[in-house]
């Protein structure tokens, strides 16, 4: 233990020293419970160095047993940071938009700007659109409804959902329901990095998204046990999740292939028998995949839940087809023939694979520890609000389904003036944003800088 504590002192003075020579620094904020009832405070800095070098960087980790209000967490915030010395150099927060981190932060200097956690909010979209964790079964005769509804509270109908100005802009940004995803969020991202630290983001072709998607599917893999509790953990990625999305006749279809894939995801973990005859015939047609359930919590998951039912679709073919022969137990069989995917269930389930593949490629562009995000972050939602802007396609489940994801991308995204100014402001700093401004947000955020500087340098002419 006073080796620990020594250690501790010793990067401590380290981390000190480091965070006295910058100028500004921003923030990013977790905070979660664990399934023991013990909350964290996780604070991640983000900086340039003299030399311009990027820095990320965990300054502060801690327990938290205060009352989860929005006064204690900003108090027990800024104590952290002024005991590194840095309170007066934080310039943004990012966080989710859970109501005591959005308390917390507006009770801190006014100078510091809250912007909201990117990858956060595309999770609700596709969740609160979709309906992913539904637990009412009632259809909604009209299925319009959900849009409409969206629609409605901005004033705005499905037909003029893109203002002019953006309607050019899709027009000349899209091509077809052909177009590959990864064109679609990363075509021009290697002239605007200039090839800097992104270049495993520029070169994002089919084969290394699948690697990422391997990557990611191995690194959630768990036990059992853990799979079953993964909804016990307390965190703002899983109370903001709406579970009576209006049903309509596309979130009804979701609903139940859902259902069926996460029965064969926990029979391939549940049952040795099927367990080994999965494992043995992927081997076979060499795909490294496998089978894990999707949670609440956990970005992406249903996507790669569906992606690992694409890929071994032989297998589980030939799983339905020889279940009889396997030694499983009367029950388990019962489960298999209920679960069994047909044509339609396929087909269905390969353009919920569609329509959810360029939220997966959109997250894993802006989640680069490596390399500043925001600028690739605004792109990817610009192109993302294309292609579900996009209905040129004879697939009415994907056009239903990018309705509904649109609706909920405004209302996540574009609604909210204030963050999205935000968000487009410091954006306008990284090249990759550029892409994706018109002329008219590229004059506007110049002169928002301009006035910045105004301000910095004639404060008390501004102010009169």
């Amino acid at each position: 233990s006073n080796n620990l504590k020594s250690l501790y002192d010793f990067y401590l003075t380290a981390l000190k020293e480091q965070l006295q020579d910058i100028d500004y620094i921003g923030l990013t904020f977790d905070f979660w419970t664990s399934r023991r009832s013990v909350s964290f405070l996780c604070i991640t800095g983000h900086w340039f160095d003299d030399k311009w070098g990027y820095f990320s960087k965990v300054i502060h980790f801690s327990s938290f047993h205060e009352r989860h209000a929005g006064f204690n967490i900003s108090r027990s915030v800024k104590e952290k940071l002024e005991s590194l010395g840095i309170y007066h150099k934080v310039v943004a927060i990012t966080c989710d938009g859970g109501e005591n981190l959005v308390s917390a932060c507006s009770q801190l200097d006014g100078s510091i700007k809250r912007i909201w956690c990117c990858t956060h909010r595309l999770h609700l979209v596709v969740i609160n659109s979709l309906g992913f964790w539904n637990t009412e079964n009632k259809i909604d005769n009209n299925p319009n409804n959900c849009l409409t509804t969206e629609i409605t509270t901005t004033t705005t109908s499905s037909s003029n959902v893109i203002s002019n100005n953006q309607q050019e802009l899709m027009d000349t940004s899209l091509s077809d329901e052909n177009e590959t995803d990864e064109i679609l969020i990363d075509k021009t991202i290697g002239d605007a990095t200039g090839g800097h630290s992104a270049g495993s983001i520029n070169n994002f072709d089919t084969d290394q998204a699948s690697e990422a998607i391997s990557a990611t599917i191995v690194n959630v893999e768990s036990t059992d046990d853990d799979e079953q509790n993964l909804d016990l953990i307390d965190d703002n990625w899983s109370i903001d999740i709406d579970t009576n999305v209006p049903t309509t006749n596309e979130v009804e279809l979701i609903m139940d292939l859902l259902k069926k894939c996460r029965i064969l995801a926990t029979l391939s973990k549940k049952s040795s028998i099927v367990s080994n005859f999965i494992r043995t015939n992927q081997l076979l047609i060499k795909v490294n995949k496998t089978l894990n359930n999707d949670c609440k919590s956990r970005s992406n998951s249903t996507y790669i839940l569906l992606d690992a039912l694409i890929d071994l679709k032989p297998v589980m073919m030939k799983l339905f087809n020889e279940k009889r022969t396997l030694s499983l137990r009367r029950v388990q069989l019962d489960k298999l023939a209920m679960t069994e995917l047909n044509n339609q269930d396929w087909d269905f389930l390969s353009s919920l694979h569609h329509v959810l593949r360029p939220f997966y490629l959109g997250t894993v562009m802006m989640s680069g520890k490596n390399y500043p995000s925001i600028g690739l972050a605004y792109h990817a939602v610009h192109k993302i609000k294309h292609f579900c802007s996009n209905g040129n396609t004879s697939n009415n489940h994907i056009k239903e389904l990018k309705k509904l994801l649109l609706a909920k991308l405004y209302k996540y995204f574009y609604d909210d003036m204030e963050q999205f100014q935000y968000f487009q402001h410091h954006a306008f700093f990284d090249p990759a944003a550029h892409i994706s401004l018109s002329d008219v947000e590229k004059n506007q955020c110049e002169k928002y800088v301009k006035n910045l500087i105004y301000d910095d340098v004639y404060p008390q002419k501004r102010s009169t």
